[in-house]
């Protein structure tokens, strides 16, 4: 590799030296692992140590590194993450956010928004999402509503938004960037699978070079680096907020992960040698397998079936596939797919699964794939199994601000006797993780419902202490 990697060189240089290592972690360089690959991770999990930099106050090779991603990513200066977007996430609405100032945010956020809100004390007016009439999914926010609630709210400080989604769906952030240009209002966006969209023309184009003030990429989700491993951007918009490198520090670890650090360098540099070729591999693979699974009986595959308004682009590297024409439901051939093919899918839903291919599948594993599918779908085509009707993800109504009920007095109760109070605690099936109700939150009757219709379903529950949702935790009144 020609491009330059000086944290991945100096960790190679400091394995090559063979030091006493008297110093942490304490496993002294893989000394002390006995697991299969343990040890040779060790070997290049230093500390701080010369030559080693340090992440909070970088000034030697994690400083050169940083310039080097800004370039790659076309930011004005970007950050490394080494405990995941969210850690991104989190500093952002610290360092944009005053408490009990307004900030638009989406429904169909990550769960590191609401942890962003209580941090920063701030007060969500919620974006209404584009949802599929068809299958139930939260696909995209529009600028016109964007604009809507801009005029509603001229208080508005920051706005934050998800792009893509995680079903591939990618805003019209061009379209949003000029509403809040005008207003002078800082636009921000979770791009936590969208990191390798700067590798290619024929990809959706990044957050950043479509008007984003910052934008934070998880890269581990879609090119070769270890989990935790992301990135923070910011636009030249942003370059005299010197609160978002103080909000950094106060919120990212003083013992960084070294491997994490050099896998983020390594893939930053791979990706601008090999990137666009093997970019270019997968969306000809994309193009030609979606279209194959489409004609499967049965199945559906496709970015048409994502289409909704405020949606400007489709990850193609995203596979959804639709069972609605199975006698099987999105779990059941998700677990047929594992127990029967040795094929583990990201995640699944009453009516879909998601597959999530990488730049590193080559054919026969789309392929494989491709007929592993033609064989359920041959077993189990037919009329489905009588189901539940589609249950929509109701518009939440906001009591109190995520910090104020974060700190409010609890009580638990059962769920059938919690219709009209307030949540506090939040509730989303896992995955993707979108809440339908957080802290501070009215339980509705619409609310109610839904929670009892992904009971029914056999969704992962995560957020209330009771995974089973018997039990729900409100606020004392």
């Amino acid at each position: 590799m020609t491009a330059k990697t000086p944290i991945c060189s100096a960790l190679l240089d400091y394995d090559r030296e063979k030091c006493l290592r008297l110093h942490m972690p304490g496993h002294a360089g893989g000394l002390g692992f006995d697991f299969p690959g343990f040890k040779e991770i060790g070997r290049f999990d230093v500390t701080e140590v010369f030559p080693f930099d340090n992440l909070q106050m970088p000034s030697g090779i994690i400083e050169e590194s940083r310039h080097l991603l800004a370039q790659a990513f076309g930011a004005y200066e970007s950050f490394f993450l080494v405990n995941g977007a969210t850690s991104g996430i989190h500093t952002l609405f610290l360092s944009m956010i005053n408490p009990g100032e307004k900030v638009l945010v989406p429904r169909n956020a990550h769960k590191s928004f609401f942890g962003g809100m209580v941090i920063s004390g701030c007060e969500p007016v919620y974006i209404p999402c584009q949802v599929s009439e068809d299958f139930g999914l939260a696909l995209s926010v529009s600028a016109d509503d964007v604009a809507l609630l801009l005029r509603e709210n001229p208080n508005i400080k920051a706005i934050f938004l998800t792009s893509p989604t995680y079903y591939g769906t990618v805003l019209d952030i061009k379209a949003v960037a000029a509403e809040t240009r005008m207003l002078n209002v800082p636009l921000i966006v979770d791009e936590a699978h969208g990191g390798h969209f700067s590798f290619h023309e024929e990809y959706p184009a990044s957050a950043l070079s479509c008007g984003a003030d910052a934008a934070v990429n998880g890269l581990h989700k879609t090119l070769p680096v270890f989990n935790q491993g992301a990135c923070l951007h910011i636009g030249e918009a942003l370059k005299d907020k010197s609160r978002i490198f103080s909000s950094y520090t106060l919120l990212t670890t003083t013992s960084p992960s070294y491997p994490i650090l050099a896998s983020i360098e390594w893939a930053r540099a791979f990706m601008e040698e090999r990137g666009h070729g093997l970019m270019e591999q997968a969306l000809v693979l994309s193009h030609e397998y979606k279209f194959k699974i489409n004609q499967i009986k049965g199945l559906k595959c496709g970015n048409k079936f994502l289409r909704a308004k405020g949606v400007a682009g489709y990850d193609p590297l995203k596979v959804v596939v639709f069972c609605d024409g199975l006698n099987i439901d999105g779990y059941e051939l998700a677990q047929i797919l594992r127990n029967e093919f040795q094929i583990q899918v990201e995640m699944s839903e009453p009516g879909l699964i998601l597959a999530m291919m990488s730049l590193f599948h080559t054919r026969d594993d789309w392929e494989y794939f491709y007929q592993s599918l033609v064989c359920i779908a041959q077993k189990y085509y037919g009329e489905k199994k009588q189901s539940e009707p589609l249950v929509f993800m109701p518009f939440p109504e906001v009591i109190l601000t995520p910090r104020e009920a974060f700190f409010a007095k609890k009580k638990r109760i059962r769920l059938e006797e919690s219709r009209g109070l307030i949540s506090a605690e939040m509730i989303a099936a896992y995955p993707p993780g979108i809440p339908c109700l957080l802290p501070g939150e009215l339980i509705s009757d619409e609310v109610y419902d839904y929670m009892c219709y992904l009971k029914m379903t056999g969704a992962k529950i995560i957020g209330p202490e009771d995974g089973n949702l018997d039990f729900i935790y409100v606020i004392e009144q």
